[in-house]
């Protein structure tokens, strides 16, 4: 296959039952490190399974965003910049982090956001001040040397913690939240020692939260935050940046976070390395829950052979701090597919539908594996009805070609239409 498009199968498609629009996604061939891809799509779906658009950029893709109005926003982590496209791809107006950019020219045209780093998801406010992913590293004694061995020595570490920044369309900074400050810099999970951040300009440091989500919940003018390396999703408070509550598994946590912790009734099983939390209702939490290990630090990790994905929501009582699982899609006894990077999930207003992205789906010799460095990989994109019928079922997936290559999608958003 050649590199004019992804190797996109759909497997299944009941436009009758599917919702009306367009399903955007971006993709990008190789994983970590085995292919250093400079390229990627972004891809355009209608109801009835027609590509209507795949458009192949310079730079890996990262997030896509539909907007109200019909605008399409996609990012690109590497090159540090958020491009606005018109139906056709064509690039309209383009954003970059200043810190990505200081030692070259920017992109001709583009608007500089007072940011180091743009990475993983991008998103709006109502007023369309956008929501921005940056990163800082920070040097702590005492750090634990291990994530699985809680006697190990413990060390001098730089680790990296991210920000959350709002930014207007022009260029200025409103408003930050620094995780750093916000929570326990020695509360690890069994990804906080993992080397991201070496590979984007960090040498030396440790990935020890990993934000991968951002979302405004409107019901309370709230931030909603998805911590992979933490294994959970916070809730702050947007005017004073204090933190509302944690949503996740209460190892490891002491006060005054363990106070925060959102108390689980029998429903609940706990998501791990979880990507794209969004707002689906007041108090009602949606995420893709990869499940890496799906155990806290210390603890033993399920085998990647028998684990698996899913999309898991969320009813959360404030007042009480308690929270109950309300629905969720994946677990056995569905089909397992296990990915364990990348990912999404995303409800659908009219159906009721939800649209999930197993976006990392990883083998090493036929066996799911969540080594993602250098491992064979492919995604499927599935809609699902609310009794967890799939309507649609997308393969990217180069496994049949003669030289194959590792594929991922991060996540998908919807554009409503008549299509």
């Amino acid at each position: 296959m050649g590199n004019s498009s992804p190797p996109i199968d759909i497997r299944v498609c009941d436009p009758a039952r599917r919702e009306p629009g367009l399903m955007y996604f971006t993709t990008r061939p190789g994983s970590i490190q085995n292919v250093k891809a400079d390229y990627g799509w972004v891809v355009a779906v209608d109801r009835a399974g027609e590509v209507r658009l795949c458009r192949r950029y310079d730079g890996a893709t990262q997030d896509v965003v539909c907007r109200p109005d019909g605008a399409v926003y996609f990012s690109q982590t590497k090159l540090g910049t958020i491009s606005r496209i018109d139906r056709d791809g064509n690039v309209r107006q383009r954003w970059h982090a200043r810190g990505r950019w200081r030692d070259r020219a920017a992109p001709e045209g583009s608007i500089e956001l007072p940011v180091d780093f743009i990475h993983h998801r991008i998103n709006f406010l109502p007023d369309g001040n956008f929501l921005v992913l940056s990163a800082e590293a920070r040097v702590f004694d005492g750090w634990p040397g291990s994530t699985d061995d809680a006697n190990a020595p413990a060390e001098t570490a730089e680790i990296v913690g991210d920000i959350v920044c709002e930014v207007t369309p022009e260029g200025g900074l409103v408003r930050e939240y620094r995780m750093l400050d916000l929570l326990d810099p020695y509360r690890i999970t069994h990804g906080s020692r993992s080397r991201y951040w070496q590979r984007q300009g960090f040498p030396g440091c440790y990935d020890w939260c990993h934000a991968n989500a951002v979302s405004h919940d409107p019901n309370d003018d709230t931030i909603i935050v998805s911590l992979r390396h933490q294994d959970c999703i916070v809730k702050i408070d947007r005017v004073s940046g204090r933190l509302v509550w944690i949503l996740g598994n209460p190892g490891q946590w002491k006060k005054p976070w363990s106070d925060l912790l959102l108390m689980p009734d029998d429903s609940v099983t706990w998501q791990f390395h979880q990507h794209d939390c969004s707002v689906t209702g007041p108090n009602r939490i949606l995420c893709f829950d990869n499940g890496n290990g799906r155990a806290g630090a210390y603890e033993p990790r399920v085998p990647d052979a028998a684990n698996y994905s899913r999309a898991v929501e969320f009813g959360i009582d404030p007042a009480a701090k308690t929270m109950r699982q309300i629905w969720a899609h994946g677990a056995p006894p569905a089909e397992p597919i296990y990915g364990c990077y990348q990912g999404g999930a995303y409800r659908l207003p009219e159906t009721g539908n939800t649209f999930i992205t197993f976006g990392g789906i990883c083998f090493d010799n036929g066996v799911p594996t969540s080594r993602n460095e250098d491992s064979f990989g492919c995604a499927r994109l599935q809609e699902v009805t609310p009794a967890g019928e799939i309507v649609l079922d997308l393969a990217i997936d180069d496994s049949a070609s003669a030289e194959p290559r590792a594929f991922s999608a991060f996540r998908a958003h919807h554009l409503p239409g008549p299509v």
